[in-house]
């Protein structure tokens, strides 16, 4: 105890130094901080754009659908199949889906367009398309009507109430041809979805497509994205059907995944790169330290203070210095990192365009997750050890005589 209250008096005796040292420490978690929560926090935003408001994390699908994704190679809807999976530890909801392509058209304007049908009660629990509603309601449960995605709704010219003609092939080469209202106008976050989806109750569309009682895909609605990995082979133990399959959004999206490792492995270059920096400023304030405090040291050990001691001491001063620094770098990062959490940075311009080409919602967002003000921390720390090297080398070698006359 006596060495830690030596260590945190000498950190102040030169309070010029010490400041600066923890300042520069400071500024590297601030930024450090903030730049892995706007990566993070972007990843985040890519994936629900593009996962949670469509694919989910789970599906279960019949074998050889996604290989043609054709609507031929349906799965059969099975109460008892949802009910089992329901009960599976960290799985929220089980949605059944129903999803096509469809010609839409309206007056004299016509787009291929993506037909989805949902359980209305359920679905909006997952992908909260409810509250993205921007003209007239969302979907009741048996509504014979649609809601459109913003941007077809502008490219099509039509608005709540208005009447569309959709034309597809149904099940089995069943002619799939019929009238809708729409309902509601809703926007989806992925610009890309937002330009082609239709939604419909799932009894409307399988009506539609002459696929009474059959479904695509049974989407599991998880707590985390973290529990992929074992809640899919209890999903899999669960139904016990070789003719379904299982898959999580990384196998559906790979591209997504494969961008997302890419860019994340240029963040981690962009810390190393930063925290080196740091680490050689940290690096020079220590070897200046030790070198002004040689006489200091010298006097120490000539007192009887014995050097494994005075390692300690200087142990001591340097993780303070670190911590000082770690401490209110934390603060002010945490500050950061929340206020644009609630209020993202908004893209605009030619980026905008770039990011809605990729089918995600041009904003940058900041994760509030706590692991990564965690790690700067481990960082700082592993960083002050290596530094405090060199002191303690220098402490066990010096003669005392040679550091009275310094």
């Amino acid at each position: 105890m006596e060495i830690l209250k030596i260590a945190w008096r000498n950190i102040w005796r030169n309070k010029r130094r010490t400041l600066i040292t923890a300042s520069s420490l400071m500024f590297a978690v601030i930024f450090g901080v903030s730049m892995r929560s706007m990566q993070l926090g972007t990843y985040d935003t890519m994936i629900d754009s593009a996962v949670r408001q469509y694919s989910g994390f789970i599906q279960v699908q019949d074998t050889a659908f996604w290989k043609d994704k054709t609507i031929d190679e349906l799965m059969p809807e099975s109460d008892e199949a949802i009910s089992k999976i329901a009960e599976i530890d960290g799985v929220i909801s089980v949605l059944p889906r129903l999803e096509s392509f469809a010609l839409i058209s309206s007056g004299n304007k016509t787009k291929g367009a993506f037909l989805q049908g949902v359980n209305p009660s359920i679905d909006s629990k997952m992908t909260g398309i409810a509250d993205k509603i921007v003209r007239g309601r969302y979907l009741e449960p048996g509504d014979d009507g649609l809601i459109i995605g913003q941007r077809l709704a502008g490219f099509l010219n039509i608005n709540v109430g208005d009447t569309i003609v959709l034309i597809s092939q149904g099940y089995h080469g069943v002619t799939a041809a019929d009238v809708f209202p729409v309902r509601g106008i809703v926007r989806i976050p992925n610009p890309a979805l937002d330009k082609i989806l239709m939604i419909g109750d799932i009894s409307t569309v399988q009506e539609f497509y002459g696929a009474e009682e059959k479904l695509t895909a049974l989407v599991v609605n998880i707590e985390d994205k973290s529990m992929i990995s074992t809640i899919i082979p209890k999903v899999e133990t669960v139904l016990d059907d070789n003719s379904l399959v299982t898959l999580s959004w990384t196998q559906m999206n790979k591209e997504l995944q494969q961008q997302i490792a890419a860019d994340n492995g240029g963040g981690i270059v962009m810390l190393i790169i930063l925290y080196s920096v740091v680490f050689f400023g940290i690096l020079g304030t220590i070897i200046m330290m030790t070198a002004e405090r040689k006489k200091e040291f010298g006097v120490m050990v000539a007192l009887g203070m014995q050097k494994k001691y005075l390692s300690l001491i200087v142990l001591f001063e340097t993780i303070f210095l670190g911590m000082l620094g770690a401490f209110l770098g934390a603060v002010v990062s945490s500050s950061i990192v929340w206020y644009f959490h609630d209020s993202p940075i908004k893209i605009t311009g030619e980026m905008a365009d770039i990011y809605e080409q990729f089918g995600i919602e041009p904003v940058l967002s900041f994760s509030t997750d706590l692991s990564i003000i965690g790690n700067q921390f481990l960082i700082v720390l592993f960083l002050l050890l290596v530094a405090v090297i060199y002191p303690m080398i220098k402490i066990r070698t010096f003669t005392i005589i040679d550091s009275l006359r310094s």
